[in-house]
């Protein structure tokens, strides 16, 4: 079986919905799919749709959104190329009038990564799965103590400091403010990413209260996550994250504690204890709570959701809907 995914082809994994559509791209051969990624970013160029015919796929998947023009794009690549149709719901941008129109641009199957999704795309008629996001749990791995600190040497952090750590994207709108609330029990590291355009205001705010802020492409993020002794997710408004953030699956292969609110798909993904903890807002966490987060276990909550896994699943529903009637 020959798979198209729609994403963004980059080299630096720092963004959801880019790095979902790489990862699943190499982690779907292992499932038995040849799986190709096609840049988003070049479908008004011919060779788009020139490579893409001489694919010939089986199953066109959309990884990124989804919006009404990437709808229609599944389904004018449905009539070229005669496959079947997947979306992934990983950041829907569908308002009103475009749920609507979507009502007549329904792929074959919507992967969705929350139950709040789900009822929104069974309401208008689409057929969906629930499928969320992975993690690389050999990339991402705990470290022991002595570790933790030799890392914490070379990235210049606190050695003797509880260290909170954010990783994403610098907007007004992830509520990255909020974590100013910690800096009276440590260390706040914020690692952005400069594939999206950095809010300059809100970094000069964050440095000047003190928080260390890397605004350069980490490789090596991994070392951020297991030099941390919490990581911090305060992000409340849905269209700044995907519904099953990446950063938050990644600190917990990590095994380290988390401070979350209750966003998109992450409830549905994960029950609080064990180190994992939801607050309505990051101001709100208990201080007794921050000094002591008790037996942390959280790596044994995300190990079902490795890549390898969701890989397995989204060939599943691949084979599902390649078997089903026109």
């Amino acid at each position: 079986m020959r798979a198209c995914l729609l994403g963004h082809v980059s080299d630096q994994l720092d963004e959801g919905m880019k790095n979902t559509g790489i990862m699943l791209s190499e982690h779907l051969g292992g499932a038995g799919v040849k799986a190709r990624l096609f840049d988003l970013r070049e479908v008004a160029t011919p060779g788009f749709w020139t490579r893409s015919r001489r694919y010939d796929p089986d199953v066109v998947h959309l990884v990124h959104g989804p919006s009404i023009q990437g709808l229609l794009l599944l389904e004018l690549l449905s009539a070229l190329l005669d496959c079947r149709t997947v979306a992934t719901s990983t950041q829907p941008r569908l308002g009103d009038l475009s749920w609507r129109a979507a009502r007549y641009l329904r792929p074959d199957r919507t992967l969705v990564q929350s139950g709040d999704d789900e009822s929104s795309f069974r309401s208008a008629g689409f057929d969906t799965e629930y499928v969320p996001s992975g993690v690389d749990v050999d990339r991402f791995h705990p470290v022991d103590d002595e570790e933790r600190r030799t890392i914490r040497e070379d990235l210049g952090l606190a050695p003797d400091e509880r260290v909170f750590l954010h990783v994403g994207h610098f907007k007004e709108g992830r509520n990255l403010r909020s974590l100013l609330s910690l800096r009276e029990y440590g260390q706040v590291v914020v690692v952005g990413s400069p594939s999206t355009e950095p809010r300059e205001t809100l970094i000069e705010d964050l440095q000047a209260a003190g928080c260390v802020v890397r605004t350069e492409y980490v490789p090596d993020v991994e070392r951020y996550y297991q030099a941390t002794d919490w990581y911090v997710f305060p992000v409340v408004d849905e269209s700044n994250s995907i519904r099953a953030p990446l950063s938050v699956l990644e600190a917990m292969a990590c095994n380290r504690p988390v401070i979350s609110t209750r966003f998109g798909g992450l409830s549905d993904m994960f029950d609080e204890g064990d180190g994992f903890v939801y607050v309505s807002d990051v101001s709100a966490v208990d201080p007794a709570t921050v000094s002591d987060p008790g037996p942390v276990r959280t790596r044994k909550k995300v190990e079902p959701y490795s890549w390898e896994s969701i890989a397995r699943r989204v060939a599943e529903v691949y084979s599902e809907v390649c078997n089903e009637e026109h």
